[in-house]
Formats: C-alpha cells, structure tokens, sequence
C-alpha cells in the first residue's frame, strides 16, 4: 500500500507540472522513487493511476495524511448553518490547494467518459449518499423541515462547491475573501429556506 500510495502522490505532482498528456510513467515512478512496471501492476497504466487517485484520495499515505484532503459534513455541529458553512469552506479550500491538479482532473472528465463516470458514480454513489446521512441529522433535530427532499440538497451544495471551488476560484480567479463573503450568504439563505414553516 505505501508504494502505490507513494505513485498516486507522485502522480499528482507530474499531472499538475505536466498536464495528463505530457506526463509519463517514468516521470512518475522516478518522483516516487519505485519501478515503472509497478505503475502497470497496481493501476493497469497511466489512466487507471489517474482514476484511483480520483477515487481513492481519502486513503492515507505512510505519514497518515490523505492524499488530497476531502472532508465531509462535520458530525460534531449543533447547527445546520455552521456545518455548511465549514463544509463547503473546507471542499473550497480544497480546489484551491490543488488547483493545478483539478485543472488535469477535470480536463479528463470532460474529455474522456471512462474517467466521468467513476467520477459520476463517487459523486451519486457515495458523496451524495454520506451528505444525505449528515442532513438527515439535522432534519431529525428539527433544523430542516421535514418535507425538504434531502438527495437534493445534497446535490445542490455538491454543485455549488464545485461552483465556488473550481470554476470562481480556479477559472475567474475570484478573491478567497468573495469566495467566502458568497459561502457566507449562500448558507443564511439555504439555512433560511431549509427551516420548517
């Protein structure tokens, strides 16, 4: 595990300097410091590295940090506007750390429909579903009125993230300080609408 780890680290690294197409096994493997050939036996090429490193970013490497820091709903707020709040901050925060790498990622989503939909089915599969499960905390605690469909609240702060995340602050290039002025008010009114009557 702590070679293949290494090669998906490694793999972030050439993908951002070099862009997917420029970037090469070899490349790869001497930054992580392994054979090429393991590249081929752990993730069948270039593209699969690419597709776990989509996939698998929550594992944690030899030092027990994550690959790329995803972070899900707090558990441990009381308050549905605090948990949004930090929530889509931190996924924010996330694009920005890695930009150069989300510009690669999601330059293969949109042109290879292999790597959209393990990007589809993360997203629709697991993603969403653990949202869901975070809400449903709050609706049971009555902080979201009980006929609001949940799945898409769910979905709807996916988009927005990916929204804020990527396209104002990687793409526009809009301030962090707007970035978090427009989480700020998105979440009053969402927490707004979510109340019960």
């Amino acid at each position: 595990m702590g070679t293949e780890n290494a090669l998906m680290k490694a793999a972030i690294q050439v993908f951002a300097q070099k862009g997917y197409d420029a970037a090469t096994t070899k490349d790869i493997a001497s930054l992580a410091g392994a054979n090429e050939a393991l590249i081929m036996r752990y993730f069948g090429g270039k593209k699969g590295l690419l597709e776990s490193i989509l996939t698998r970013a929550e594992e944690l490497d030899d030092d027990g940090n994550t690959l790329l820091r995803k972070k899900n709903l707090p558990k441990d707020y009381t308050h549905l506007d605090e948990a949004l709040e930090d929530s889509i901050s931190a996924r924010c925060d996330e694009f920005r750390n890695y930009s150069d790498f989300m510009k690669v990622a999601v330059s293969r989503i949109i042109l290879d429909s292999d790597v959209s939909k393990i990007i589809q089915a993360k997203i629709y599969e697991k993603a969403i579903p653990e949202m869901v499960q975070e809400l449903e905390k709050f609706k049971k605690a009555g902080e979201i009125d009980s006929k609001v469909d949940l799945k898409s609240v769910a979905f709807g702060i996916s988009s927005l993230t990916f929204a804020l995340g990527f396209m104002a602050q990687i793409v526009y290039k809009v301030p962090e300080n707007e970035i978090k002025a427009t989480i700020r008010e998105i979440v009053r009114l969402m927490n707004k609408g979510l109340k019960p009557d």
